[in-house]
């Protein structure tokens, strides 16, 4: 089975790259995991988010997973397993700035082709938007005072703002609850099924339980914002 990865890997969903022999995180667990019950060999294509979306629907990747949120715009071009974690968008500032969620005035960063920046374009409060492939760049770029503020989705804002010195997850964006899920094109319903039994049992046994328990803070992926 083909898997498609995004070429920024989104931490701590995915550290690292199966190219260089460390490749860890969340979603790692989960692919090894579904390679030990399906009985199957599992390759990678690791490129820009674009580039993977348009191999999946193409046919020549088999799945696409890479903290892919399930959105309805999505789900006009591909389908989507059961989802495997919940999460919120959340705004990450410098310590020293009291801001809060809100973006009015705020030069704010976003990684390219997510339910982020479509928040923040919708949004319309934002002074500036600065658009990265990368989440090292947009971090970075708030540390160094760039930007006033990144939005994310909540598993990488946390993970990011604890990296080093100086940032905070000031909040969730009210009513951005969402859900990461695996990624097939349209009509592949014998993988559909056959993963989402795998994970049906993941989550009835405890597994998936146990891989956010070791990658993600207790609680955080299952928070909502009011």
């Amino acid at each position: 089975m083909l898997v498609g990865l995004d070429d920024a890997p989104p931490a701590p969903i995915q550290i690292g790259s199966p190219e260089s022999g460390d490749f860890r995180g969340y979603e790692a667990d989960l692919l090894l995991e579904l390679q030990r019950r399906l009985g199957v060999r599992l390759r990678y294509r690791r490129a820009l988010w674009s580039v993977i979306v348009g191999e999946l629907t193409s046919g020549t990747l088999d799945v696409v997973c890479s903290a892919a949120t399930v959105t309805e715009e999505r789900r006009r071009e591909v389908d989507f397993c059961r989802p495997h974690l919940e999460l919120c968008l959340a705004v990450v500032r410098r310590d020293d700035d009291v801001s809060g969620v809100g973006l009015r005035g705020a030069r704010v960063g976003v990684r390219r082709g997510t339910t982020a920046e479509a928040f923040v374009r919708a949004d319309g409060a934002a002074a500036s938007m600065r658009v990265s492939e990368s989440n090292d760049e947009l971090y970075a770029a708030l540390r160094d005072r760039e930007v006033d503020a990144v939005v994310d989705d909540s598993p990488m804002a946390t993970y990011f703002s604890r990296m080093g010195p100086g940032l905070r997850v000031c909040g969730l964006v009210p009513g951005s609850g969402a859900a990461y899920a695996i990624m097939l094109r349209k009509g592949n319903a014998v993988l559909r099924n056959a993963l989402d039994a795998a994970l049906d049992d993941m989550a009835s046994d405890g597994t998936l339980g146990a891989f956010r328990d070791r990658w993600l803070d207790a609680g955080e992926a299952a928070d909502t914002a009011s």
